[in-house]
């Protein structure tokens, strides 16, 4: 029998976004080696991206399972994906996001010869209108590119391009951490596979692209962005339990903040690019000292 891919999507009020991906998915090449389905959950208990889904079915054939979330979170939507799978591999992709026609075999390619238990891929930004320079220039939505093979640590991981064998998810019950309201679920994920023995390598030739629209060319967006994942990283260190390491976060946070706030005006006046990725860093440690004080600074993801 061959390997049957269920290839998860996540959606909250992107019907446009998730229209664009679902055509992307039904030209995926699968050189007769695997079959596939998509799994849909929208996190809104209204349904808004129903009527778009039932169209896309009709249109191209794919096979399709769309269901509601009611929590609204994104681990909560992630774990109801994984009650509908079928497949023994397991692809997750993001909802703003589209992939080439080679993309799912190119990760399954990789599972099989490193013979681990999942791949990740890189997802590189894609604008449909020009951005501005400063943006550009600043590589800041630019991910660190991994050689394809090598092994990833859980900090490297995350949920927008992977692929994955279901054992991973059954073996031990491994699900997504529902306390992750506003984000880094997906990180703790694998940083609990990986602890139970579980291997990822990187998938260099198997990207998708993220689309960013004008609404995140915004010094606002890099800031709302910095202080969400400022407190989960704080969290991560909870849940670890080592009041050693997190000691050390919080003086190293209590010592960097000063230097960036010091430090913004010079940032300022050599540009934009990097005056902006002074500031997330800034606002992360900001975030990070606040949750250390049991304070979340930014309640909502918003992006």
């Amino acid at each position: 029998m061959r390997d049957h891919i269920s290839v998860c999507i996540c959606t909250y009020h992107r019907n446009a976004m998730l229209a664009k991906l679902l055509r992307h998915l039904a030209f995926q090449e699968t050189r007769g080696l695997l079959t596939f389905s998509v799994v849909v959950v929208d996190n809104d208990s209204s349904a808004p991206a129903r009527a778009d889904v039932d169209r896309i079915r009709l249109e191209t054939g794919l096979e399709i399972t769309y269901e509601v979330e009611p929590i609204r979170t994104i681990p909560a939507a992630r774990n109801h994906a994984l009650q509908l799978i079928k497949g023994n591999f397991i692809g997750i992709i993001d909802d703003d996001e589209f992939p080439p026609p080679n993309w799912l075999i190119t990760l399954y390619d990789a599972v099989r010869t490193f013979d681990v238990d999942g791949a990740l891929g890189p997802v590189y930004p894609f604008f449909e209108e020009r951005p501005p320079d400063w943006l550009v220039k600043g590589g800041i939505y630019e991910w660190p590119r991994l050689r394809t093979g090598t092994l990833l640590h859980w900090q490297q991981t995350r949920t927008s391009n992977v692929l994955i064998k279901r054992d991973v998810i059954d073996r031990h019950g491994i699900r997504f951490d529902e306390s992750f309201k506003t984000g880094g679920s997906d990180k703790a994920f694998f940083k609990q596979a990986i602890d139970l023995g579980f291997r990822f390598v990187a998938a260099e030739e198997a990207p998708v692209y993220e689309v960013f629209p004008p609404e995140r060319w915004t010094k606002r967006y890099f800031i709302r962005r910095a202080l969400v994942n400022g407190y989960n990283a704080r969290k991560y260190l909870a849940k670890e339990g080592n009041g050693r390491k997190s000691s050390i976060a919080f003086l190293r946070s209590a010592i960097v903040l000063p230097v960036f706030i010091l430090g913004s005006p010079i940032c300022a006046l050599v540009g934009s690019q990097v005056l902006v990725k002074w500031m997330e860093g800034g606002f992360y440690h900001l975030s990070m000292l606040a949750a250390f004080l049991g304070i979340e600074l930014r309640k909502k993801r918003g992006f």
